[in-house]
């Protein structure tokens, strides 16, 4: 989970405060510096900043960044704090610090504590600047101004509209899927007892699917035929990155895989699904001879996080030509949507306290389908996976109007691998897999291939003669690109392996064979 370690600052004393920032050598999300040695600076982005953000800031004057923070104290204290007070007053809403001071290394040191507003009191700016020029968010350790999508967020939870049930001009009821449409009829009678008695027109419109006979964003994307054809990018891109950050993999390419998921959004979080089991490994655990085959990426984990994505994501103007991005690092899925925690709850909340909703209608048609509920069990869910699988803890951002998860499949601590536990690929029959394994010198009771260094050394012997990674990945019984992805671009790293052709890295005529030193190591 995101948290602001400098959040916290305010339960501390003023010096413990500029010890802190002292010690790390930065500001932070919640503390700005300035030095204020010859005179008061305007701090107006700040005062909008810090009031922008649930945890509110401080602004502490008398540091020099500059000086590594030294302490260079104030002018005149009290000057500054009414110059700060006339400049909080030029917000809008107004802005009043809490002022604190003390004497820090024989200098005065002073520090203002911003509140944050309510969401329904956002954005505050400074008023001769107005709205989109006066309006700022905290980025780290700087202040930058609020795009349009951030200040149309909390206009649309201000005024209380729903972008879920827009009605595009070239919606037409003909694009809802007759089979869908009649399977959610019958749902609904069956689940809404005040339904029950209406007509299916009727149960259309009260359920939000249409809107005067016209099909609502909502309608469309759980009943539609194609609602890309009026939403192109209301979708999800999915890619396979070599490694744990994005780039080119030694074989020059950006992605292992690459793909996009359109329809209904039943239809994308199965296909998205997929999607991952195909491109991830399989966990073995053998306890008590008996073998347990886990995902590395639990399927309740990876459901509740999709479907949250696309449940939650802002629909709105400035975000309906934003698909979700679901990427596989060799370390960790993420998955992005565009839209921040909504109403301004605090991230910390999340799956603790009830949270308004962004799209009730489009989560109401969901339920009803049996796709998806609205009991806030989903992050509880997402947080107790990781920890039932020993994985790092599940990071939580919501950054620029934008909300990331990224769930780990590594341990929460280094070298906490579980005895008896073997990772493999794509699933295939056991007859098969022990074969490979024998293709490749190895045996394994379980007829599973081992991880690790010794199936390194088996690749390498493997390779005294030149082999395609078709060949490596099918002796393995593991899919060619996690092959290439954990095993194959390390081995090249190090020059254990070559490529027959390394000016063309991604020929369908490479071949990849051991060094010399590497095929005796593994004779």
């Amino acid at each position: 989970m995101q948290q602001s370690d400098d959040a916290e600052q305010s339960d501390l004393s003023l010096e413990e405060v500029v010890r802190s920032i002292q010690r790390k050598g930065c500001e932070g999300q919640s503390i700005e510096v300035k030095a204020a040695s010859q005179g008061t600076p305007k701090v107006y982005d700040s005062l909008s900043s810090f009031s922008n953000q649930n945890e509110g800031g401080i602004i502490v004057f008398g540091l020099d960044e500059s000086l590594g923070f030294e302490v260079v104290g104030v002018h005149d204290a009290q000057e500054l704090e009414k110059a700060v007070t006339a400049q909080g007053k030029e917000m809008y809403p107004e802005v009043r610090p809490v002022y604190s001071e003390s004497l820090i290394d024989g200098k005065t040191v002073v520090s203002a504590y911003i509140n944050g507003k309510p969401m329904g009191e956002r954005p505050v700016y400074r008023k001769t600047a107005g709205i989109s020029a006066g309006s700022y968010t905290r980025i780290g350790d700087a202040d930058a101004r609020m795009t349009p999508t951030q200040l149309y967020e909390i206009e649309t939870f201000k005024d209380g509209r729903r972008d879920d049930v827009s009605v595009d001009p070239q919606a037409d009821s003909d694009m809802l899927n007759p089979e869908k449409r009649h399977d959610f009829i019958s749902r609904a009678q069956r689940e809404r007892p005040l339904l029950a008695r209406r007509n299916e027109d009727e149960i259309l419109e009260l359920s939000g699917v249409c809107r005067r006979g016209s099909p609502t964003l909502a309608g469309l994307m759980t009943l539609g035929e194609y609602p890309q054809q009026v939403y192109p990018n209301l979708c999800i891109t999915a890619v396979v990155v070599p490694g744990t950050k994005a780039g080119t993999g030694l074989g020059g390419e950006r992605f292992l895989d690459n793909q996009r998921f359109e329809g209904t959004i039943d239809r994308m979080l199965e296909d998205a699904m997929a999607f991952v089991r195909r491109n991830s490994r399989t966990r073995t655990v053998i306890r008590d001879g008996v073998r347990t085959d886990i995902p590395e990426y639990p399927e309740t984990a990876v459901r509740e996080i999709l479907t949250n994505a696309l449940m939650h994501r802002d629909y709105g103007p400035y975000c309906n030509g934003t698909p979700v991005r679901l990427t596989l690092f060799a370390d960790r899925l993420e998955c992005w949507n565009p839209g921040g925690v909504y109403g301004g709850q605090s991230i910390n909340d999340l799956g603790f306290a009830n949270s308004q909703t962004r799209n009730p209608t489009l989560v109401s048609l969901l339920e009803i389908e049996g796709i998806a509920e609205n009991r806030h069990s989903g992050i509880p869910a997402i947080r107790e996976e990781a920890k039932q699988c020993g994985y790092k803890p599940v990071e939580f951002q919501d950054r620029q109007a934008s909300f990331t998860v990224r769930f780990y499949s590594v341990p929460e601590r280094a070298g906490a691998a579980e005895a008896n536990v073997h990772w493999t690929g794509a699933a295939e029959s056991d007859s098969a897999k022990r074969v490979q394994v024998h293709a490749l010198g190895g045996s394994d009771a379980s007829g599973a291939a081992k991880t690790g260094n010794g199936i390194c050394d088996r690749i390498l012997g493997f390779c005294k003669e030149p082999r395609s990674l078709e060949d490596i990945a099918h002796a393995l019984g593991l899919g060619k690109y996690y092959v290439r992805r954990r095993y194959i671009e390390p081995l090249l790293e190090e020059d254990a392996l070559s490529m027959t052709l390394p000016d063309k890295p991604r020929s369908k005529y490479q071949r990849y064979v051991a060094s010399d030193a590497s095929a005796e190591m593994s004779l």
